[in-house]
């Protein structure tokens, strides 16, 4: 029924804060105070994998190893999360909540509020609030650090900021796609390396001030009408010089919605500039896009979408789509707002000034 994992009757997903804020009201809700270890048998990420031998089921051979090939199996309900080489290395669940929970020690700005599991435990993940208030062209916006992995081969622990635009719920990167380097990722090929990673997520903490910086000057640059219109043909591959009849109603379609997403956003930030335009897409992502959910959930859907996978891809091109187009040369005015440089790239390299005292 859900992408929430349901494993054993129960929705393994642990949250602080409101109950009417979580997905379907679903999940157990911690109290300030409770250890990591409560926070991983609450949100259900008290089992662990194994590698298993993968067999091919060979007609007239029989069951048949596969060289090199191993299964990675969830122990406490023997499904298989998926298909990976011999050269695969599995984060414990609980490894990874650990981990999680002694780098945000570092800062008491950070603070753990969601973690769980989606499909049947293929995919895990946790968030952390950062405490301190952002205010982005004028919008109020949550920060967080988000950390993922999977377990069935498709793809590597990921460790990045996000901010969510308040009025609407709407996500991006903290980094606004200006830095690779704000998006940490170990392959699954190599150890686990805690201790690199945690001094690598430094760089994620200091894109949050990269994400205001870059905010703050898309709300200064003004867009016509016909650069937005530009700029959502660019999102959807439509060619700006086609006519009517030579695009499909697929696209027309998501073209309108795109049009309407900005109709709505413009009624909650300054209508007409780079930033509203981007938020009209983050909002078409995250509320309005049409998922493959099957009989699913399409807010999880979109959630998966928006967090990991083409939802996500779309929201790093809005952002270079923006940038690279020479009309409004959004990068000058990001230069202007940084005050000492035309590289946004040393944004990023703004160092994390922990709020503990060693």
């Amino acid at each position: 029924m859900h992408n929430i994992d349901m494993t054993n009757g129960r929705a393994n997903m642990a949250f602080a804060g409101s109950r009417k804020d979580i997905w379907h009201s679903l999940g157990q809700q911690m109290q300030p105070g409770m250890s990591i270890e409560e926070w991983a048998r609450a949100a259900g990420l008290d089992w662990h994998v194994e590698k298993a031998l993968a067999y091919a089921d060979v007609p007239g051979h029989g069951m048949v190893g596969v060289k090199g090939a191993r299964h990675v199996v969830r122990m406490d309900t023997g499904h298989p999360l998926g298909y990976v080489s011999d050269r695969y290395q599995p984060v414990q669940p609980s490894q990874m909540l650990d981990w999680f929970g002694q780098y945000i020690e570092v800062d008491d700005r950070f603070q753990l509020d969601v973690a769980g599991s989606l499909k049947q435990g293929e995919i895990i993940w946790a968030t952390a609030t950062y405490r301190d208030d952002l205010t982005v062209a004028g919008d109020r916006h949550q920060a967080r650090l988000l950390m993922t992995t999977t377990f069935d081969g498709t793809g590597a622990t990921i460790n990045k900021g996000t901010m969510t635009r308040v009025v609407c719920n709407n996500t991006l990167n903290a980094a606004l796609g200006a830095d690779k380097q704000a998006v940490i990722k170990t392959r699954h090929n190599t150890k686990f390396d805690a201790k690199k990673v945690g001094e690598e997520l430094a760089t994620i903490a200091s894109s949050f001030g990269a994400y205001k910086a870059i905010g703050d000057a898309m709300g200064r640059v003004h867009l016509a009408k016909e650069q937005i219109s530009k700029f959502f043909k660019a999102m959807l591959d439509i060619p700006f010089d086609a006519k009517g009849d030579e695009i499909s109603t697929r696209k027309m379609n998501q073209f309108q919605d795109l049009v309407e997403a900005y109709g709505a956003t413009a009624h909650e930030t300054d209508p007409g500039t780079a930033w509203c335009a981007l938020n009209a897409v983050t909002r078409y992502i995250d509320h309005d896009r049409s998922t493959r959910a099957g009989k699913g959930d399409q807010t999880e859907a979109r959630f998966l979408s928006s967090q990991f996978g083409s939802g996500a891809q779309m929201k790093d091109k809005a952002v270079s789509v923006l940038c690279e187009m020479s009309d409004i040369d959004l990068l000058k005015a990001v230069s202007a707002q940084t005050s000492s440089t035309d590289d946004v790239s040393a944004i990023l390299k703004q160092p994390f000034v922990s709020s503990v005292i060693a």
